[in-house]
């Protein structure tokens, strides 16, 4: 499997693209766009964490790190943060153990190659999940403008990955997802 990380994930050219399928029914069609929905509950998601991110004051990061509302918001990015780590893993498992595998037997060599580039993706997403995970622990237990602008680094690196990863797992998978009647 291809070594990636997180600028050669967002390399579109180096992404494999699978074979068009001819004569898909609606029906079809319909069944291979349902993954889009399961990942526009995830971007919502990041949408939200982002939120609760850029609702901190960095310069002011300083004067109101005692305070209560500050603290309450820093529960609230980790709360949010480790929830959407958490069912990021969770979706990414069951597309590994479940879809993949459907996919990667039944389809061509094509379909095959786009299957073994985003399994790699899904490593380089769950390096990412780790790094924001260090970076939002190190903030609770240390709040200073480093350690925010470190966690915000590392959010919108997984961000950009998880949101282009999606992209492109939706366009690829679509049409096989509905041929092959991969349940989702």
């Amino acid at each position: 499997m291809e070594k990636l990380n997180r600028i050669t994930l967002l390399d579109d050219t180096r992404r494999p693209k699978a074979p068009k399928i001819a004569g898909l029914s609606a029906q079809q069609r319909a069944h291979g766009r349902r993954l889009r929905w399961f990942h526009n509950m995830h971007r919502a998601q990041l949408d939200e964490v982002r939120d609760a991110m850029m609702a901190f004051d960095a310069e002011g990061l300083r004067d109101k790190v005692a305070a209560l509302a500050m603290s309450a918001n820093y529960r609230r990015f980790g709360n949010l943060c480790g929830e959407e780590c958490q069912m990021l893993s969770g979706h990414h498992g069951i597309e590994d153990a479940h879809m993949f595998p459907i996919l990667h037997s039944a389809g061509g060599a094509g379909l095959r190659k786009v299957v073994e580039r985003l399994m790699a993706e899904h490593l380089v997403v769950h390096e990412l999940i780790e790094e924001l995970e260090a970076a939002a622990e190190v903030l609770t237990r240390l709040p200073t403008v480093e350690n925010f602008a470190a966690a915000k680094e590392a959010f919108s690196d997984l961000e950009k990955c998880v949101k282009s990863h999606f992209g492109y797992e939706e366009t690829e998978l679509e049409e096989a997802l509905g041929f092959i009647d991969v349940g989702i």
